[in-house]
């Protein structure tokens, strides 16, 4: 019996190596796609400044030529980087919005707390926001 029962402890804590390797390899993609993004983000605002800073063109135009999602409108023109932020800003941010939520993500999202006065998944509102170049 106590065979069988050192057989068993052993399967479990096998088991649950295996799934401690498995969410490390998924926290390393996640923390690699993070990083992409950001750089992306970064890249995307930088070529948009440069042309909207030779083109009138507006910020809606610009979006339907490119087809861009709100979402992608509201990061190419994010000039405080709010939307995508680097990790020293990321930490200070969420101790201070995400204090008693138990869940680390801000309550409903507001047309008030929202870049450009939108919702997720919303389109950016075009009233009373000067342009962020």
């Amino acid at each position: 019996m106590a065979n069988t029962a050192s057989m068993f402890a052993k399967r479990m804590v096998e088991a649950e190596r295996e799934r401690l390797k498995n969410k490390e390899r998924a926290a390393r993609d996640m923390m690699e796609a993070v990083e992409a993004l950001r750089a992306a983000a970064g890249r995307l605002r930088t070529a948009v400044g440069a042309y909207m800073a030779m083109d009138t063109m507006t910020r809606t135009r610009l979006g339907d030529l490119l087809g861009l999602t709100g979402v992608e409108l509201r990061i190419a023109f994010d000039a405080k980087h709010e939307l995508i932020r680097e990790p020293a800003d990321a930490t200070e941010h969420d101790e201070h919005e995400h204090d008693g939520d138990g869940g680390g993500h801000a309550a409903a999202p507001s047309p008030d707390d929202s870049p450009e006065g939108a919702v997720d998944g919303a389109e950016p509102s075009t009233m009373a926001m000067p342009p962020a170049w």
